[in-house]
């Protein structure tokens, strides 16, 4: 039961958060769009910019720790 209870702690917070991120980049997009004299900010180009760079994120995320693709493409050594 203590688990379920930190998982529903977790969902809800990480969903708060997501929505506080939303809502920022929505508001630095409109400010952008205002500076350079765009009438519509929230053109294609500045939303796939976005959703890229979201998903880039989300991955990099997901992808620590995880193996995702061991023995794949180049690797790096220091």
């Amino acid at each position: 039961m203590e688990n379920n209870r930190n998982k529903s702690l977790t969902y809800l917070l990480g969903g708060l958060t997501g929505a506080l991120v939303g809502i920022a980049a929505a508001y630095l997009l409109e400010q952008a769009g205002q500076l350079e004299g765009e009438e519509n900010p929230f053109n294609t180009k500045n939303l796939r910019k976005v959703g890229l760079g979201t998903i880039s994120f989300l991955y990099s995320l997901v992808g620590k720790g995880k193996g995702h693709g061991k023995g794949k493409g180049l690797r790096i050594t220091n």
